[in-house]
């Protein structure tokens, strides 16, 4: 089980839209479930520490903002799938060498 694996599951779902919205609507352990099923081998921890790493990258380094509650970052998640929004708003400000 390994970060490489979520990040490897979040660089397939921002490349191909039928897979994102497939898992789009699943909560986190259906995520999970169905992912594992598919040759992603990640668990919650993993996903977690991921989300968090790229989340602060953003805020910090290419917004360039204080980590706290009014960061620009935190807007996009209203409304949003919180899938959709890590595809489209945090996995998607990063190359995919610096994602790896």
């Amino acid at each position: 089980m390994s970060e490489v694996e979520f990040v490897r599951f979040l660089k397939t779902a921002g490349s191909s839209p039928e897979f994102l919205a497939r898992y789009s609507p699943m909560d986190l352990s259906r995520m999970l479930f169905h992912a594992r099923n598919e040759g992603f081998d990640f668990t919650e921890a993993d996903a977690d520490r991921v989300v968090g790493r790229l989340e602060a990258g953003v805020i910090i380094e290419k917004d360039r903002e204080p980590f706290d509650g009014d960061a620009t970052l935190w807007r996009h998640m209203w409304g949003t799938r919180y899938l959709d929004y890590l595809v489209h708003h945090v996995a998607a400000r990063y190359t995919g060498e610096e994602l790896s």
